[in-house]
């Protein structure tokens, strides 16, 4: 009897090992810093796993791509030293990632082509990068599959970059449409967070601004450090790229010290957002211009559908649809056969021809496009408060006070073109850089 109740206990012992107590995420150490072990190491990881890389110094002859939803993490900034490398993030939504603790070098960076909604970069020296890693890009965010991405890049310190710092792009198989569907969602996580860095440029570039936006693209820019150096993005303009989507810009300090050549620190072109509370502690070479807005389509043309000039007659492109890129077209049969994707590309008005212009500062929606003016307020030099200014002698009708935009002084306006003003910040900080991005449910073994 006893020999039979040892091998039911056992038994029963094999029956319940699936449900045994689950192991939490691991941990998986690269022998050294050298590309090769750096995959080997990602390779053997599984998702919510942490991949750690020691200090040391390595040039790569390429870049890592992966899927996974890991957290890779370096000896930190000035110990683990990458040169032309970077890491190709691809997590697909319901996963996240994080990648922190390096100094890159030469044409290192990050690219982010998955749909995560919960991604980190932060703690990451950008340390005299001689071009980006993607299209000249530091980091480059371009959603697979028309879809978007959430997270937030927090406590790097750029140095001297060459290229754009951050670009978010909406998806090139859509140019963006369905990120102009979506709501727009101020004061909301639904964005690319950018808060708590470093952007140290001893020298000014026109070509190597903090950021890009176009394609739908979101960011949000907040208690950022910033010198020689500024924020814009596109209006449509680009071929087959509807505009910025959204922007938020507040509480930054902006300095310039180089000797001459720049003209503005905020400069906005196309979506809706606020600018509030950031500090300038100098003037630009076209002072009172410290922020700007224009319209380019104005004044210029580029390829499909943005070849004519915003005007009554501009025509009418595939804008209604996520199935197709915007387009020229004539029916709904060619932007995919769904009812309503083949729309006029402008508004309708006269006087201005075109008003609104698709995508312009202070709109939003897709179809009809509908006015939500941009909000500034409490942006001061010194004591003095600074307002935007329109750029550019076609683009007066276009963006108008009390129309298109708005601003206070110390305040935010409580109401804007006859409407009650509605906003909040997000949770600062971001809830990200506060838990980390949340781990997938631990594993069994």
């Amino acid at each position: 009897m006893k020999i039979r109740f040892q091998i039911l206990s056992a038994a029963l012992a094999l029956m319940l090992l699936p449900f045994a107590a689950p192991v939490m995420a691991g941990t998986v150490s690269a022998a050294t810093c050298a590309r090769a072990d750096v995959s080997t190491a990602i390779t053997n990881a599984l998702d919510g796993d942490t991949v750690r890389i020691p200090a040391g110094s390595c040039t790569w002859g390429s870049g890592i791509s992966t899927s996974k939803g890991v957290t890779i993490i370096g000896a930190g900034q000035g110990s683990t030293i990458i040169t032309n490398g970077g890491f190709d993030m691809s997590t697909p939504s319901g996963k996240s990632f994080r990648i922190s603790g390096f100094t890159l070098r030469g044409t290192s960076g990050f690219a982010v082509y998955g749909e995560s909604k919960a991604f980190r970069i932060d703690h990451i020296t950008f340390d005299n990068l001689t071009s980006g890693r993607v299209e000249n890009r530091h980091i480059w965010i371009n959603p697979d599959n028309a879809g978007y991405v959430q997270g937030v890049i927090d406590h790097n310190t750029f140095t001297e970059p060459r290229g754009i710092q951050v670009h978010y792009r909406g998806s090139d198989k859509d140019g963006g449409n369905t990120q102009w569907i979506r709501a727009l969602g101020l004061g909301g996580p639904d964005a690319v967070y950018i808060e708590d860095n470093l952007f140290n440029n001893t020298n000014y570039s026109v070509s190597d601004p903090l950021t890009d936006c176009d394609g739908g693209g979101r960011l949000v820019f907040r208690h950022n450090t910033v010198k020689n150096s500024y924020f814009e993005m596109h209006d449509a303009i680009i071929a087959g790229l509807r505009g910025c989507r959204k922007w938020e810009v507040y509480e930054n300090n902006f300095e310039m010290t180089y000797a001459a050549g720049m003209c503005s620190f905020i400069a906005m072109r196309g979506g809706t957002g606020v600018v509030f509370n950031n500090t300038f502690l100098s003037k630009t070479d076209c002072y009172p211009e410290i922020i700007q807005m224009t319209v380019y389509r104005t004044y210029q043309t580029d390829s499909a559908p943005w070849n004519q000039l915003c005007g009554t007659n501009t025509g009418m492109a595939c804008l209604g649809s996520s199935s197709a890129l915007p387009k020229t077209c004539t029916s709904d049969s060619q932007c995919g056969g769904v009812a309503g994707s083949c729309i006029k590309i402008d508004g309708t008005a006269s006087s201005p021809a075109g008003w609104p212009c698709r995508d312009q500062t202070g709109s939003d929606g897709n179809n009809p496009q509908v006015g939500k003016p941009a909000l500034y307020w409490n942006n001061k030099y010194g004591s003095e408060f600074v307002n935007p200014v329109v750029w550019g002698s076609t683009v007066d009708a276009y963006l108008q006070r009390d129309r298109d935009y708005c601003f206070g002084s110390g305040s935010m306006p409580t109401t804007c073109a006859g409407k009650t003003v509605d906003y909040t910040p997000y949770a600062y900080p971001h809830p990200l850089t506060v838990d980390g991005p949340r781990p997938l449910p631990p594993r069994v073994l």
